[in-house]
């Protein structure tokens, strides 16, 4: 990957693992169900312009969608609500990336070097090291439904970016339109689908704003885009840094314990990451003819178009 590219890559995982103090913030006041449907909601709205539903789309491209704005947003939250840990929520998305890895094998037989393999095993290493940094026990529960969310995800931010003939704006766009009337129905179902506004303070609304518009939009859109543009086993380990994240800023935002163990685990993610990133020794992903490479003819299928 470009340099630039995975600068944008880290601050956007910077932003997901943020993300969990601010949704834990916004849990304070709304149920899982609201702040699922109210995301949906306000993300929608912002992208208006570019969904033009009267343009047609796959069946697939919508269960992708379905699974990303619906089960795995709302499952995600439910999860967060119920453990008072953000660091052991945040450990779940580790398993993300060996579960992207074999989507991308299985459905678009994306070839995976033997480094690239050692590179997200040791990676997933270090997260797992991390889980034990946190002076908080892990919920059980909390974490099985943490990786019902990220495999629901990881399938769908595949499929959908796939879809090369869908723009990337667009495409977020869809995944608010198919979430909003489930969601809504689920919410209103549970109760009001807003929380009494006399109960929502200025820090609140920040961190709803921050989970839609810089979480949901802007991250979610760096993601398609690179996946787009590279393997998916080049930017999946990328996910690791987020449990790092989220255990850093729930140290400075809830003072929760870490151990040293958090070093630990976060150098062994970046030596997992680097592994499988420095390709001096590993077969390209991507095999070009020497005529391919002088006219610099790329398929769509292998970069598609960018935002």
């Amino acid at each position: 990957m470009k340099p630039v590219h995975i600068l944008l890559m880290v601050i956007t995982t910077a932003a997901w693992g943020l993300n969990f103090v601010a949704t834990s913030l916004v849990l304070e006041v709304f149920s899982p169900e609201q702040l699922a449907f109210a995301r949906a909601f306000i993300t929608l709205v912002l992208l208006l312009p570019w969904w033009q539903p009267w343009r047609r789309v796959s069946v697939k491209f919508l269960a992708a969608a379905f699974s990303i704005g619906v089960v795995s947003f709302y499952v995600l939250y439910t999860a967060i609500r119920m453990t008072e840990s953000l660091t052991s929520v945040a450990i779940g998305t580790q398993l993300m990336v060996p579960i992207s890895a074999v989507i991308a094998l299985v459905l678009y037989q994306e070839q995976i070097s033997r480094r690239k393999w050692v590179g997200i095993g040791v990676a997933t290493l270090g997260a797992l090291v991390l889980t034990g940094a946190t002076g908080l026990g892990v919920s059980a529960l909390a974490l099985a439904l943490t990786l019902i969310a990220v495999t629901f995800y990881a399938v769908g931010s595949i499929v959908a970016s796939k879809t090369e003939s869908i723009g990337i704006w667009r495409l977020l766009a869809w995944i608010s339109a198919v979430a909003v009337v489930p969601l809504g129905l689920i919410a209103w179902a549970a109760g009001p689908l807003f929380p009494d506004p006399a109960t929502i303070t200025t820090v609140h609304w920040l961190a709803l704003v921050f989970s839609a518009l810089i979480s949901a939009l802007l991250g979610q859109a760096v993601l398609f885009f690179l996946y787009r543009a590279y393997p998916v086993s080049d930017v999946a380990p990328y996910f690791l840094f987020v449990p790092v994240f989220a255990a850093l800023f729930s140290v400075l935002l809830f003072h929760e314990h870490i151990s040293p163990g958090l070093a630990v685990g976060g150098a062994v993610i970046l030596l997992g990451v680097w592994l499988q990133q420095n390709r001096k020794s590993a077969a390209p992903s991507v095999r070009l003819s020497p005529d391919e490479v002088s006219s610099d003819k790329i398929s769509p299928d292998e970069l598609g178009p960018g935002i």
